[in-house]
């Protein structure tokens, strides 16, 4: 579309600058940042899902290798509008799989984050990271004291290995305390703490 307007001997006058594309003089160059290793994370983190279709049980090879058994953390995610009202745990984990279950016949996906236990540096965002397998001994509530120092009060995420639900009760920048429904539970819950920006 164009523009006039009317100069002071009353013609009309075509603004050209509305029919061209005007570029800037001088352009900023690109400063390209050479990562190093100390700059760069590198530890082995797998994000994935699995779909189940009207099952209740799914063994799911992991598309990436881990020295021991990774802690995985897994959560039921609807497909186009079906119900994921489920509880998603994970009743088997080796190094190379792991088997996911729900508390019913489920049509949907189970989104997981899967990391081995430990405490993670990630210095190209500024965070940490600690993950850690709970091993329940005929109780339903553990505190676990981090070993790694957050600067914030960190976002948890947690998984049992059973159908119980798990939740977090009290949460602190130096320790968690995660409860299940059943009262003397004995079996793990994966947990995994990520510093979030203050």
């Amino acid at each position: 579309m164009s523009t006039f307007v009317k100069d002071d001997n009353n013609l009309l006058v075509r603004d050209k600058n509305r029919f061209r594309k005007v570029y800037r003089y001088i352009r900023k160059k690109p400063q390209p940042q050479p990562c190093t290793g100390v700059t760069i994370s590198s530890f082995t983190w797998g994000c994935y899902f699995v779909e189940f279709d009207h099952q209740t049980s799914v063994t799911h090879d992991f598309p990436c290798c881990y020295k021991n058994a990774p802690a995985v953390i897994a959560t039921a995610v609807s497909k186009s509008g079906s119900l994921s009202n489920f509880n998603v745990f994970v009743s088997s984990r080796s190094a190379s799989q792991c088997t996911f279950e729900t508390s019913g016949y489920y049509t949907g996906y189970v989104y997981y984050q899967a990391l081995e236990d430990g405490v993670y540096e990630m210095p190209d965002i500024g965070r940490n990271l600690e993950v850690k397998t709970l091993t329940f001994g005929s109780s339903n509530t553990y505190t676990y004291t981090f070993t790694t120092t957050f600067d914030c009060v960190p976002i948890v995420t947690a998984t049992a290995d059973q159908d119980v639900n798990v939740f977090v009760t009290a949460l602190s920048k130096t320790q968690v305390t995660v409860e299940v429904s059943q009262s003397n539970y004995s079996g793990n819950v994966y947990l995994q703490a990520i510093e979030r920006g203050c």
